[in-house]
């Protein structure tokens, strides 16, 4: 009679551990290659972002700098008799195209005929009919406006665009000023930024029209396609059988888009091998345990369920108590607990490491308000002195040096809080060089209670948010810009300081997804309001408060209140 062979203990056990263990190591697959998958989409997305925002960064600098000469020639312009000598004039335009070298040339031209009138170059054709060009015809017509050029090439692939302004002269004359501006330096920017294999940028007109593209002598219809549907913001997309990252951004002034495309297909190679890699691994793990439950079974039952129960306290993240495995058992299971401890004290090691340089960090991030400055601010600043000097302006250029003196000896004071009286004066002395900068398209004033001059603040705490008041509030706006800075003691306990423009103001979903970004450590958005923000709840312990107001075709009012030292 032959016996009916039954599995023995040890292969049931194995086979159970088997199943078990391959669910974990399927579960943990699952779960590492969906997170793997998200975190690297989630860096070509930020990838994606920061060479879309660098390069409209670059291009607004640019412009800002471009513009910013036009409005120094419309302030300067009526002490010179351009009727019956235009030689000084042109001699004028020359000085300017040397001072800037992304100039190429600038002339001046009658409304009303388009007869050219100055020019910095010698041979410009001063009998050439201007009349029916596009960039005459819109800068005649609006003086609001700058007009801007498709960029042409030159020889040598130095690409260039026209820049227009209607300005006025003696107040009843209206001429239309023309700057031939090198457009390659901003290209060569965009040359440097690396977007990877098989990524490109192209910048599109408000038609849909090519303005440029690094794709040099192909057809983006697909990518203007891509465009058209996405408009601004980022999105996946298919483009000739490659999945691609695909940012928008506009482009101020010249309503162009900037339209950044990042190749991620490699995202996909990434992922198979990480699939294969993982899945080898994980067959291999699963077998080898198989093996070893199966020989060794009974001796490290116990073990296992007491090195279980530590897996499980880590799994809880309760690993910080830093609680010693101590199992007995074979030699294998007691070196295993002793590694696991040891990678355990790692950990531990590792977490206060980067929670230190995490505070180091955020020191560094809070401090680099007090320390930065806007070069291009001071770039332009510099050479509006350089051109009031050699023109004889001597008492607008030692004004500027006075108020950018005060400024660095502001910025250079190594202590974190100032009187409110410094804090204001401060603030005076950027108005006033940016007063230079801008002509009279903003005027500002102020509303300080003279009890809170006593009062110390936190130093910087002011000056960006008038820098944020310009730039996005009044930079743009067509008719005059006004800032208003105030100041008053609130119960008897607190400092308030308040901000206010007439610009354009933002919606109550802005306002909300700006505070949250302030709120939000992981986000980066907002440096310079974050940077405020983040030392008010530091320096005073959560016990400071910051709000923003605003109203479309209104204005915004930033609010800080902080307690009273």
């Amino acid at each position: 009679m032959k016996i009916k062979k039954t599995p023995s203990i040890g292969l049931i056990f194995t086979t159970a551990c088997f199943s078990v263990i391959l669910i974990f190591l399927l579960s943990i697959f699952i779960f590492t290659y969906a997170s793997f998958t998200n975190a690297t989409k989630e860096a070509v997305s930020v990838q994606t972002n920061e060479l879309s925002t660098q390069i409209v960064y670059n291009y607004e600098s640019f412009i800002s700098s471009m513009i910013g000469v036009s409005n120094i020639v419309q302030a300067d312009i009526d002490s010179f008799d351009i009727n019956n000598n235009a030689s000084d004039f042109s001699d004028y335009l020359n000085n300017i195209v040397h001072l800037n070298p992304d100039i190429v040339k600038i002339a001046l031209y009658q409304a009303n005929d388009g007869r050219c009138l100055a020019s910095s170059a010698y041979d410009y054709d001063a009998g050439a009919d201007t009349k029916t060009d596009t960039w005459f015809f819109e800068a005649k017509n609006d003086s609001t406006i700058h007009v801007f050029s498709v960029p042409y090439e030159e020889v040598g692939n130095d690409y260039r665009i026209n820049i227009s302004k209607h300005i006025k002269y003696n107040s009843a004359h209206y001429l239309v000023l023309k700057m031939e501006v090198r457009f390659q330096t901003f290209i060569e920017l965009i040359k440097k930024s690396n977007f990877g294999e098989g990524g490109h940028v192209a910048i599109i007109d408000s038609d849909y029209n090519v303005v440029y593209s690094s794709l040099i002598n192909q057809n983006i219809e697909q990518e203007i396609l891509l465009v058209k549907g996405i408009v601004l913001g980022s999105a996946y997309a298919k483009l000739d059988n490659h999945n691609m990252m695909v940012s928008v951004d506009t482009l101020i002034n010249t309503r162009w888009r900037i339209c950044v495309f990042i190749n991620s297909d490699e995202l996909n190679e990434i992922e198979k091998n990480f699939v294969i890699t993982t899945l080898s691994v994980s067959f291999g793990v699963l077998l080898l345990a198989s093996v070893i439950f199966y020989v060794i079974v009974k001796r490290i039952t116990s073990p296992i369920t007491q090195l279980e129960s530590v897996m499980k306290k880590v799994e809880r993240a309760e690993y910080f108590i830093m609680e010693k495995v101590k199992i007995k058992g074979t030699s294998e299971i007691q070196s295993l607990s002793h590694s696991f401890n040891k990678m355990m004290e790692k950990v531990r090691e590792l977490m206060d490491r980067v929670v230190s340089e995490q505070k180091i960090q955020r020191k560094s991030e809070l401090k680099a308000l007090q320390n930065q400055i806007n070069p291009h601010f001071l770039y332009n600043t510099l050479d509006s002195i350089i051109w009031l000097i050699e023109n004889k302006k001597n008492q607008q250029a030692g004004q500027m040096v006075i108020a950018l003196s005060r400024l660095f000896r502001v910025i250079s004071k190594g202590y974190e809080k100032v009187k409110v009286s410094e804090e204001i004066e401060h603030v005076k002395n950027y108005l006033k060089i940016q007063c230079f900068r801008y002509g009279d398209s903003f005027d500002y004033s102020f509303e300080i209670d003279e009890n809170v001059q006593k009062y110390t603040t936190l130093k910087l705490v002011l000056q960006p948010l008038v820098e944020n008041a310009i730039y996005h509030g009044l930079k743009n706006k067509i008719d005059k810009g006004h800032i208003k800075i105030s100041s008053k003691i609130i119960n008897n306990n607190f400092l308030e300081f308040r901000v206010s423009d007439n610009g354009y103001g933002m919606k109550q979903s802005k306002i909300d997804e700006l505070m949250a970004t302030l709120k939000n450590p992981d986000l980066s958005d907002g440096v310079g309001l974050k940077n405020i923000y983040q030392r008010l709840m530091i320096n005073y312990a959560g016990n400071a408060e910051m709000r923003i107001e605003s109203d479309l075709d209104i204005g915004t009012t930033i609010i800080i209140k902080e307690p009273i030292d």
